[in-house]
């Protein structure tokens, strides 16, 4: 599997660019990070622009690398109230799309005036195709924020 290693540089980067293009037509009113993966961005992203007021959604899909539950299952919801709120959605990465699916439509039901998505990452064969990404590839990408695997002797230690 090919792998693509992000680190701090080039996220913190990544993030102060994402801040740029979306204030040049969005205002967001609250950012949802999505736990765990875009907790790191969404807090740099509201710290960098005059701390959004933040939440975090918690949405469990993966079990391990490249190895998904049947669908995403929302597992701490956003209980605020967001009626007539215009909200970004942050994470680190839109893999297959589904988890940002699932909380774009969680917070459509809680009737959003407009939710607009941002991502460090997107892959070409997401279904759903973010408002804002910064890299676009098809690799497995290993964040600063993971477990990082390291190669020792004949195998690979995890």
């Amino acid at each position: 599997m090919n792998k693509e290693y992000l680190d701090w540089i080039k996220i913190d980067e990544a993030v102060w660019t994402l801040k740029d293009e979306i204030l040049k037509d969005f205002t967001p009113d609250m950012i949802v990070g999505v736990a765990r993966g875009g907790l790191i961005p969404a807090v740099r992203l509201s710290h960098i622009s005059n701390n959004i007021l933040m939440r975090v959604v918690d949405v469990k899909f993966y079990k391990d690398v490249e190895k998904r539950r049947e669908k995403p299952n929302i597992m701490v919801p956003l209980t605020d109230k967001i009626d007539n709120l215009n909200v970004l959605i942050v994470d680190d990465v839109a893999d297959t799309g589904k988890t940002l699916m699932a909380i774009k439509e969680h917070l459509s039901n809680k009737n959003a005036k407009e939710i607009r998505i941002a991502v460090i990452a997107k892959k070409s064969h997401s279904i759903i195709d973010p408002d804002y990404y910064v890299f676009e590839t098809d690799k497995w990408i290993i964040f600063p924020w993971e477990k990082i695997p390291i190669s020792r002797g004949n195998g690979v230690i995890r």
